[in-house]
């Protein structure tokens, strides 16, 4: 599957109307107005099966819904990412992309020959977050792996 900025993405996240009524319930509960464009950015990046640039999100929320402008869609992009419900990553590139991490985490293996990219569900990290939080008082909020090397194709 060809993905944003030429990315090839293997396997995909989509949330389900449940999973944004939650995100929203949460932005209500941190005492955030749900706006229209908080709503529909969210709505988007759940829907979006892939990361997403800011500037194909803005077109995107556009497309639903048009009297939404661009700094509105920036505006509720980055407060989601500073309340850690969005994550921004260049996955080996330069160009930032962006996906929801409702569970403050996220995984990747990344290709750095063709740029295929594998998310993966396992984590490792909780643990190593918990001895850390204890050896070094840090209160973690979250984690984004990225891991690089080269595909089985790649290495053929």
């Amino acid at each position: 599957m060809l993905g944003i900025a030429g990315l090839v993405y293997w396997g995909s996240w989509v949330y389900s109307d449940d999973d944004v009524s939650c995100l929203l319930d949460d932005l209500r509960r941190l005492g955030f107005k749900i706006t229209q464009a908080r709503r529909v950015v969210v709505e988007t990046l759940a829907a979006e099966p892939m990361h997403i640039t800011a500037s194909d999100l803005v077109e995107a929320v556009r497309r639903q819904t048009p009297h939404v402008g661009r700094a509105s869609v920036y505006r509720a992009l980055e407060l989601l990412s500073r309340l850690g419900l969005v994550q921004s990553t260049t996955l080996g590139g330069s160009i930032a992309t962006y996906m929801l991490t409702p569970d403050k985490h996220h995984h990747h293996v990344v290709c750095v020959k063709c740029h295929k990219t594998i998310e993966f569900d396992e984590c490792v990290v909780l643990e190593l977050e918990s001895r850390l939080a204890e050896t070094l008082g840090f209160e973690f909020e979250g984690h984004l792996v990225e891991l690089y090397g080269r595909c089985p194709d790649c290495l053929a």
